[in-house]
């Protein structure tokens, strides 16, 4: 009689000395594109998995907290978003959350195919039937190429990216961050990612500081995605039209009435952008 085999486990590094640890109850999908290594696993707590060399991305389970988060904010910022940009994003989830709103079109450039293909054959919940919306427009194109020469204008912008190393350092930049303003109006909304306030504090405050001189407002908000690193996870939001802490509670509970949400509640807007101590200490260090 064979001995079990020995399960087969995934590490999601996040600082030096620690990380996630996933184990890996089926392969459904590896391969290696242009830009990175995609796998899709099943685990029994998280269900399917995308990952992207080594580092989760998405998961069934928790997917919609990092998608409702990314996509709401910057939207109800926004007075009245018509035409929405998506850099990035390239499981579909982003999209998803974003035509519930009744925007009039949503543009996406994902510089890898790989991503979409495999999320939309192995994870199809993630995406549902977000491209076959007629409002929606798919582009396989370099995301900073396309912000730096696209005329094109849009009311918000969101950026769903890996860290800031291979061909997506330079999404963190303050140079795109400048040409993403010039596609803004003057109410232009753009929101990224970006990162975590337990190992990425350096990051964070780089994005403010790149964000700075571009838009009036810039804020950094907060939500908890359990299979990220450390959990805790930041999102920064840049304003130009109003203050993102300053939406009226009342007009963020009647837009939001008709879209359904597991996550984002309008009466929790203003306090994801309150920072626990220890990252307010941190922040102002910087």
């Amino acid at each position: 009689m064979r001995p079990p085999r020995e399960p087969e486990w995934i590490t999601d590094q996040g600082g030096e000395a620690f990380a996630h640890v996933y184990r890996v109850d089926a392969v459904l999908h590896d391969d290696r594109s242009a830009f990175q290594r995609v796998r899709v696993i099943e685990n029994l707590d998280f269900g399917r998995m995308l990952i992207l060399d080594d580092a989760v991305q998405t998961t069934e389970r928790d997917e919609f907290i990092y998608h409702e988060l990314l996509a709401h904010v910057p939207l109800c910022t926004h007075p009245a978003p018509r035409r929405v940009l998506i850099i990035g994003g390239g499981d579909g989830g982003l999209l998803r959350e974003t035509l519930r709103h009744p925007i009039e079109h949503a543009t996406m450039v994902e510089i890898d195919r790989a991503v979409i293909d495999a999320t939309l054959r192995w994870i199809p919940s993630i995406p549902a039937r977000c491209y076959g919306d007629p409002r929606a427009r798919l582009l396989v194109d370099d995301g900073i190429r396309f912000v730096r020469e696209s005329g094109e204008r849009f009311d918000v912008a969101m950026v769903d990216s890996t860290d800031p190393k291979g061909p997506s350092l330079g999404l963190f930049s303050s140079e795109f961050y400048g040409h993403m303003a010039g596609l803004l109006g003057e109410a232009g909304v753009l929101a990224v990612q970006s990162g975590s306030p337990i190992y990425q504090q350096d990051l964070i405050a780089m994005v403010q500081r790149h964000m700075a001189p571009h838009f009036r407002w810039v804020r950094t908000y907060l939500g908890a995605v359990p299979t990220y690193p450390g959990v805790f996870w930041t999102f920064t939001v840049g304003s130009q039209g109003r203050d993102p802490v300053g939406v009226d509670p009342e007009e963020l509970v009647e837009r939001m009435r008709h879209i359904p949400t597991r996550y984002y509640l309008p009466a929790a807007h203003r306090s994801l952008f309150v920072p626990p101590p220890f990252l307010q200490e941190a922040m102002s260090a910087r």
